[in-house]
């Protein structure tokens, strides 16, 4: 089963749940002070409000990511195919989440219900990131990455034909776009795939798992950035 970020605000909801029932064994050993209220009890009606109203929120927030993912004219099929099962393995869960809840006839059991499913799905915050990830790396292989290689290429035309025009910083700013680019694609190169690969087990064993996508991302976005930049240089000295 794959982890789900909507778990964690249910998880937090199932430590609520916990606390509401409990019954500490050293106020139940001693006689409240005047004023002083037991720990209320939370009753069956209100445990099941409560967990089933967060689990719909964030159906309805994954219902809505399903939407954009499928949606999006940059997600190379395969990804879109690969992050769209990511997304509906996280939906089934919620919802048969849900349907537990319901059915339960004790709080204790929509306590336990919400934390073994917590504890199935285990790591949080795994399916949106990699599959915005993902999204993101296509998106630079498909529009970023053939944008800029069209402007070096047209830049470096009009320095050629402009030789008056081609100073130290432009020519320099023309090579290092150049690099850039280069540097931008072979970051990116597989990296919607290994973050679509990403599973809770992986990223449990692993921590640094999907922090190192988003690193590398990172890069992809700096060196995308300081092509730009250097694009800029190359037509302000052929003004």
């Amino acid at each position: 089963m794959r982890t789900s970020s909507f778990l964690a605000p249910i998880a937090v909801t199932a430590l609520a749940l916990a606390a509401a029932v409990a019954v500490p064994a050293a106020a139940s050993a001693a006689t409240p002070a005047p004023g002083a209220s037991a720990h209320p009890r939370v009753d069956l009606a209100t445990a099941q409000s409560r967990a089933t109203d967060t689990a719909t929120r964030w159906i309805d927030a994954l219902t809505a990511q399903i939407s954009r993912t499928t949606a999006d004219t940059h997600l190379d099929d395969a990804d879109r195919a690969k992050a769209l099962a990511i997304e509906n393995d996280d939906l089934d869960g919620i919802r048969t989440l849900q349907t537990t809840i319901a059915a339960a006839t004790s709080v204790s059991q929509v306590r336990d219900a919400v934390r073994t499913a917590a504890d199935a799905f285990r790591v949080r915050e795994v399916a949106l990131p990699q599959v915005r990830a993902a999204a993101t790396a296509d998106r630079v292989t498909s529009v970023t990455l053939p944008r800029l290689e069209a402007e070096q290429k047209k830049l470096s035309a009009a320095l050629t034909a402009h030789a008056d025009k081609s100073t130290p910083a432009a020519t320099a700013a023309l090579t290092d776009l150049e690099t850039q680019i280069s540097t931008a694609q072979s970051d990116v190169d597989g990296l919607a795939s290994a973050a679509l690969a990403l599973s809770p087990d992986a990223v449990k064993a692993d921590p640094t798992a999907l922090s190192h996508v988003h690193d590398q991302l990172a890069g992809v976005r700096t060196a995308v950035s300081t092509a730009t930049s250097d694009a800029k240089t190359v037509r302000a000295a052929l003004k």
